[in-house]
């Protein structure tokens, strides 16, 4: 593993550079691309994954907000035609018409990229995530767990050790895949529904149950059988919790 002491990375951006080519080629042969694939990377670092995704995919569209990493990519940009960089924030860039997103993302971004990744229709994600971001999806109790649980059926891969990464991170990282999933029953959909909606929590719940088929006098039964102060009914969708999902679930089978 090559380690990069001539670039002192930037620990506010959350930067951890994978070194450890083996990892690389694991998280390339797990991502299963092929040259019909439009690939998204958030977070290129020197682009060691990156070159490796253009030799594999059709597309690839890269990220990097640190504007220092410039002549490395520039290198890989003019050498891959299928190669596009973006220097900016890839959460303020649409997504549409790309189909895989393949990264090594930090934890702070892991549940932002995933609800953009839902909303642009990405249909598969082989990721890098933090230790702990693997738990919460595998407990699947929390706002972050439910959604990626609701939208992708979740394989957890391998561990990946602190000593893959420069400078090596706090804890060990995990190769998880998330995969778009083809059947949901009437209860997932509705709550997916809510969970990307805007606005109030209320009208999220009665819009997304007439989008089944429910009536508006159902919809507003069903929250008054729920027993939640309008307070709490008021607020915007965001800050929804993985407790009142629950509940709206446990609510949606007596329907």
């Amino acid at each position: 593993m090559e380690k990069t002491e001539e670039f002192m990375p930037n620990l506010d951006l959350g930067q951890h550079f994978l070194i450890d080519k083996k990892v690389i080629d694991k998280e390339i042969a797990i991502a299963d691309l092929s040259k019909e694939d439009r690939v998204i990377e958030i977070g290129a670092g020197k682009g060691l994954l990156t070159e490796a995704l253009t030799k594999k995919a059709g597309e690839v569209l890269t990220f990097e907000i640190d504007f220092r990493l410039k002549p490395f990519l520039d290198v890989l940009e003019k050498k891959y035609g299928n190669l596009k960089m973006v220097y900016g924030d890839a959460m303020k860039f649409p997504w549409k018409g790309y189909n895989k997103v393949v990264s090594n993302i930090p934890y702070f971004l892991a549940e932002p990229l995933i609800r953009k990744a839902i909303e642009s229709g990405v249909e598969e994600m082989t990721l890098i995530v933090g230790e702990k971001f693997k738990d919460i999806i595998a407990e699947n109790k929390s706002k972050a767990g439910i959604t990626v649980n609701l939208f992708f059926d979740f394989t957890p891969i391998a561990i990946v050790k602190k000593d893959s990464f420069y400078p090596e991170p706090r804890v060990d990282s995990w190769l998880v895949k998330l995969k778009r999933k083809e059947k949901s029953t009437k209860e997932e959909r509705v709550i997916q529904r809510i969970i990307l909606k805007k606005g109030k929590i209320k009208n999220a719940i009665i819009l997304s149950l007439v989008d089944e088929g429910i009536t508006k006098r159902q919809s507003k039964e069903l929250i008054k059988e729920m027993h939640v102060n309008e307070y709490t009914l008021n607020k915007p969708v965001a800050s929804i919790t993985g407790k009142f999902l629950e509940e709206i679930r446990k609510n949606l089978k007596k329907i």
